[in-house]
């Protein structure tokens, strides 16, 4: 724990989901263990997902408890145990899978917990990462080394979920695929695709990101508004790609559309608003498979090993790195496309970055770059 954390007498500060398009940064009293089975979590870092902006939409695109502190993707070290806590001890730390299923419910105990009936997530309908300290069940903890920079452990869980759409899709190297979206998810499917192998055309509209995406080994990039997306996949590969990937949540029209016959179509991003039009004959007449990947709860040890490996070059993903006090400043740049991908520094222990994207003087193990503006 900080000095800055250590020294709030009794209180910690909190990100906290006020009601569609609202958040306040408050103090609210030190949490207490929610069971015997939870630890508490001194947060180092915590990033913003594109489902808080979601939340934070008027009418929000995704629910969550009106009140409860926001923040599902942290970092942190373990603070205090309950009696009854497993697999982690004072002292560890650790990066959180914030899903938590309750084992019970049909699709629980038929395999499937990212459909459970009882969800309870951290950062949306319990209290999450945006806060100095917060209460999670030991179990959703996983040990990562001290050397992984806190911004780029923060990523573990985007990566799981990418992780759990890459193993259901299974793609091969010197396959071509295609990803529509250059957000921090476009880019993690981006980096782990590259890393096997797979050449990737990445669509996306906004500048800085397709940039980003460049910079990250994409084979093209282009501009959906201004060039046919197609075109650039059949410069690859003649027929169309062998995979696509609809990062965004309203491009699966557009994806069925740029696979060849007998490829595939993973559908990833969320946009409940989103309704395509799909010829289902053209899926049936051409075989092309489409596959749905949500959560990634059992990608997560595998999530932390390939950040501590330094396999992935991720230092274009996130652009800034801010104090948690310019939360509000952060999720306005998400919004407006200023930003790729931003991470608060809860513990106010590193250097803060506007945008990391800065001149390089060479790879650290983790993947990222070193800077001087990100130390």
């Amino acid at each position: 724990m900080t000095d800055t954390q250590a020294t709030r007498q009794g209180t910690t500060r909190a990100v906290v989901f006020q009601g569609p398009g609202r958040i306040l940064l408050c103090e609210r009293p030190r949490p207490a263990l929610a069971s015997a089975a939870d630890v508490l979590i001194a947060v180092e870092a915590c990033g913003i997902c594109g489902t808080d902006l979601h939340i934070l939409e008027d009418p929000p695109g995704h629910p969550a408890a009106p009140g409860v502190v926001l923040g599902h993707e942290l970092v942190g070290h373990v603070a205090e145990a309950g009696p009854e806590a497993r697999g982690v001890t004072v002292g560890d730390r650790v990066v959180v899978a914030p899903n938590i299923s309750c084992g019970s419910c049909a699709p629980c105990k038929q395999g499937a917990p990212s459909a459970c009936q009882n969800f309870s997530t951290v950062g949306i309908f319990r209290d999450g990462g945006l806060a100095d300290l917060v209460s999670v069940p030991a179990r959703a903890c996983h040990r990562v080394t001290e050397a992984l920079p806190a911004r780029a452990a923060a990523l573990a869980e985007p990566l799981s979920c990418v992780l759990n759409g890459i193993r259901r899709v299974r793609p091969m190297p010197g396959e071509v695929a295609v990803i529509h979206g250059a957000g921090a998810i476009g880019l993690l499917f981006l980096a782990v695709l590259g890393a096997g192998g797979v050449r990737c055309v990445v669509a996306e509209p906004v500048a800085r990101r397709r940039e980003a995406a460049r910079l990250m080994g994409a084979a093209a990039t282009v501009d959906p508004a201004a060039a046919d997306v197609h075109a650039a996949v059949t410069a690859l590969q003649p027929g169309g790609a062998d995979l696509a990937v609809d990062a965004v949540g309203s491009q699966f029209g557009a994806a069925v559309a740029e696979v060849r016959p007998g490829g595939g179509v993973l559908l990833f991003g969320m946009n409940s608003r989103a309704r395509s039009a799909i010829a289902q004959n053209d899926i049936t007449r051409r075989e092309i498979t489409v596959y749905g990947a949500y959560v990634g709860e059992a990608t997560f040890p595998a999530a932390v090993r390939l950040l501590e490996s330094g396999l992935l070059r991720l230092d274009p993903v996130i652009s800034h790195y801010l104090p948690l006090d310019r939360a509000q400043d952060a999720i306005d740049t998400l919004r407006s496309g200023g930003a790729v991908k931003a991470v608060l520094d809860v513990a106010g222990s590193a250097a803060i970055a506007e945008d990391s994207g800065g001149p390089s003087v060479g790879r650290r193990a983790s993947g990222f770059e070193q800077t001087g503006a990100s130390r």
